[in-house]
């Protein structure tokens, strides 16, 4: 008999042996083992608690010095203020979803969204629920199951690649091409004027909506100076609401005079 052979023996004796006592020594699943999920789950369930509280407790409010507000200690900051401006959004989804969400950027025409949406997905989790079943072999050794570890590997491998890809996959909106001039679609007013949303209700020469704020392509046009074009977009007026609470004071002037920079053809120095 060869050594290969008696190593494979010697291991399904020791397996029943340990079995056989097991079964005559352990305890039923019945309560003991239902006894230790109970409390294991609690004791989740109570972590889960703790870090909620530490989490709003540690969280700070949105003012003038964090106008998104400040993190807590266990997560970002997911709640600020509702900005009635916004017409339209550009939503993303928490990150157990952003694998759909990248494969809803690869399959784009409508009659691939099946493919997107419940083939795939549906293959990719029946294939996780499948992998004890389709590896049933008693040796433990990875090398002499290559089906179940193909399957085992392949499947979230596939799912991280997409969570990943869809973590970083650029918006739909850019704050890079507002007037299609890059003496001013370079500077950094452009990025505020983007997170603020303010081309859902302005123009601003090559992106931007119709109304109901009038068109800034030519910068604004019933403002006679940067002060007053400060104070239009602190306090607001009319269908426009303020964005004091939203903005800092010095991104606010950073804004102004980039609109009074394309009022008069100047780009401001930032």
């Amino acid at each position: 008999m060869s050594a290969t052979a008696r190593k494979v023996i010697n291991r399904r004796v020791r397996y029943e042996a340990e079995h056989a006592a097991s079964k005559e020594e352990g305890h039923p699943f019945f309560p003991y083992a239902m006894f230790h999920d109970t409390v294991v789950n609690l004791l989740i369930v109570l972590t889960i608690v703790a870090m909620a509280i530490i989490w709003h407790a540690t969280a700070g409010p949105i003012n003038h010095a964090h106008p998104t507000g400040q993190n807590g200690a266990f997560g970002e900051l997911y709640q600020v203020k509702a900005n009635p401006a916004v017409q339209s959004t550009e939503p993303r989804p928490d990150w157990y979803f952003l694998f759909l969400f990248e494969l809803l950027r690869i399959f784009k025409t409508p009659w691939q969204l099946i493919f997107a949406t419940i083939i795939i997905p549906t293959i990719m989790m029946v294939l996780l629920v499948a992998w004890p079943f389709l590896d049933r072999g008693r040796d433990r050794r990875l090398s002499r199951r290559p089906v179940g570890v193909a399957v085992g590997l392949t499947t979230p491998t596939v799912l991280i690649a997409l969570t990943l890809a869809g973590s970083v996959a650029p918006g739909a909106v850019t704050g890079t091409a507002l007037t299609g001039n890059p003496k001013f679609d370079s500077l950094p007013a452009t990025q505020i004027i983007a997170s603020a949303n303010c081309a859902t209700c302005h123009f601003f020469g090559k992106v931007g909506a119709s109304g109901p704020g009038p068109s800034l392509a030519k910068g604004p046009p019933s403002k006679p100076n940067v002060a007053a074009v400060e104070q239009q977009i602190k306090n607001g007026g009319g269908p426009m609401p303020p964005f004091g609470d939203v903005l800092t004071q010095q991104q606010i002037t950073t804004v102004a005079n980039w609109l009074w920079g394309l009022k008069t053809g100047t780009p401001p120095s930032q």
